[in-house]
């Protein structure tokens, strides 16, 4: 399994590669041992402009808005597009990302076949509502509800799942009618490169509907297509600060904006919780991806009668896990993405220990002549207000909270988080999970081995986790407008 020498890294503008204007170039790093993956057309402003201009050209003067059929067609060209391309997408996401190969399934073909919700919504979504005639003022009047796509979506993605990421605001993006400028992450931008290549050789997708963007530096083009009037709507997945600075751009000329925001979720081990299987489980759940995860269950607030099993069992199951070489199926945790990610992670984790709260295993940088590791670490006896319990790290460490009380107590302290993007809750009594889950401040909620990521049910957060949804109906309406036409009643 092996990337191509040459990945595609141009610019996708107008349903044809071309390079950056300035003609530069970047580096696209192997954060596993720091080669020189590829290299990614470097796009400035004026590059963002042509791609904001081929998008609303195709959004006002196609009928892509309009022909459903040829859009499921489209969509459904380049799902099976990328089917046969699977096992490209894979060796571009474990060299670019390091993912992992044993999550690979989840980012790529999973993803891939969830495409088809949307794909098939095109056809049965209700696209025009007709109400009964309603009286008021003297006028009797029937009312028809129609749903018309916004025009030219502004798409950003995070570095830490390109592909699900990317394709998650493709697929939405386009089935509701959009037209789209998918803007990559500077560190994941081949695989937005490889997405386009897919789209060009295996679909009738008109020019300008997919634009897809790199830029070494995600300042300039983000505020580039932030900042252009022609964009009616932004998505974006990625970290709280930046959210907030693309809210408060799109608020010029009142522009939709959905925010996928991170998380710092809370997993709750009930006095009851059955240990065998909550602990593997709970430490899957952060670990999975290396920790970078939005959703992931990074924070484990413990009840005080099986706090110290808990940390004994962790101690075991974390420091046997299997980290390294993110082509090896047997590793669970690959490399940190960048040289700056990986310091903040130990800076976060560092200042933890000087606090006084107990690192039971890990804790420290992976011994690697090359690339960017961090072991699997456990942190103990946290308070619940601390840095660590309260900060995205990004990376495979969980944070341990000790709690006191009944589950009400278990609900604050679980509620006691800016963020609210996902929780966690491991109990015996399905009731008892019921009731708390019904009281948590977070998007979703996992009861037991259960995880809520599927194409046909929302997925957003509650608090500074964001704001829009996507997947489902729900996050099919996100990429849409209501039109009420009004018309005399006979």
């Amino acid at each position: 399994m092996a990337v191509a020498a040459q990945p595609e890294g141009r610019l996708f503008i107008d349903g044809e590669f071309r390079e950056a204007l300035t003609g530069k170039r970047f580096d696209v790093v192997n954060p596993a041992d720091e080669s020189v993956l590829g290299t990614a057309a470097d796009a400035a402003a004026e590059d963002v402009a042509d791609a904001v201009t081929a998008a609303r050209r195709a959004a006002d003067e196609s009928n892509w808005a309009t022909d459903r059929t040829l859009r499921q067609r489209c969509l459904r060209q380049l799902q099976e597009g990328l089917r046969k391309e699977a096992e490209t997408a894979r060796a571009l996401q474990i060299a670019e990302a390091g993912i992992c190969v044993s999550n690979t399934a989840t980012h790529i073909d999973a993803m891939t076949e969830d495409m088809s919700f949307f794909i098939d919504l095109i056809g049965t979504f209700e696209w025009e509502t007709n109400f009964p005639a309603y009286d008021l003022m003297g006028l009797r009047s029937l009312r028809r509800v129609r749903y018309e796509p916004y025009g030219v979506v502004g798409a950003i993605t995070p570095w830490n799942a390109p592909f699900m990421t990317d394709i998650w605001k493709i697929n939405h993006a386009l089935a509701t009618g959009n037209t789209v400028v998918l803007k990559t992450a500077p560190d994941t931008p081949l695989t937005g490169a490889f997405i386009a290549r897919v789209a060009q050789e295996h679909t009738d997708l008109p020019p300008g509907v997919l634009n897809v963007l790199s830029s070494r530096d995600k300042a300039v083009a983000g505020e580039a297509l932030t900042g252009d009037p022609r964009v009616d709507m932004y998505h974006f997945t990625g970290s709280p600060p930046v959210g907030q600075r693309i809210a408060e751009r799109a608020a010029a000329g009142i522009r939709k904006a959905c925010l996928e925001l991170g998380g710092k979720s809370a997993n709750l081990i009930l006095d009851d919780a059955n240990l065998d299987y909550a602990l593997p489980f709970s430490v899957g759940m952060c670990m999975s991806n290396s920790g970078q995860g939005c959703a992931l269950a990074t924070r484990l607030v413990v009840h005080a009668s099986r706090y110290d099993e808990v940390l004994g069992r962790l101690e075991a199951i974390v420091g046997a896990l299997p980290w390294g070489d993110p082509r090896d199926p047997q590793n669970v945790v690959g490399p940190i993405i960048n040289a700056s990610q990986l310091a903040r992670m130990e800076g976060l984790v560092d200042r933890a220990r000087a606090a006084g709260a107990r690192v039971l295993v890990g804790g420290r940088r992976g011994e690697a002549d090359k690339g960017f590791w961090y072991l699997p670490t456990v942190v103990a006896d946290v308070d619940e207000n601390a840095e660590l319990a309260q900060t995205e790290v990004f990376g495979p460490v969980l944070t341990v909270v000790r709690y006191d009380g009944d589950d009400s107590e278990a609900v604050r302290v679980a509620n006691n988080s800016r963020y609210g993007l996902s929780a966690y809750i491991q109990t015996a009594d399905p009731e008892r999970a019921l009731w708390i889950s019904e009281r948590l401040k977070a998007g979703t909620v996992n009861i037991g081995m259960s995880f809520y990521l599927s194409p046909d049910t929302p997925f957003g957060g509650y608090g500074i986790s964001g704001v829009g949804r996507e997947h489902g109906v729900d996050g099919f309406r996100e990429y849409l407008q209501a039109k009420t036409i009004a018309s005399p009643a006979s």
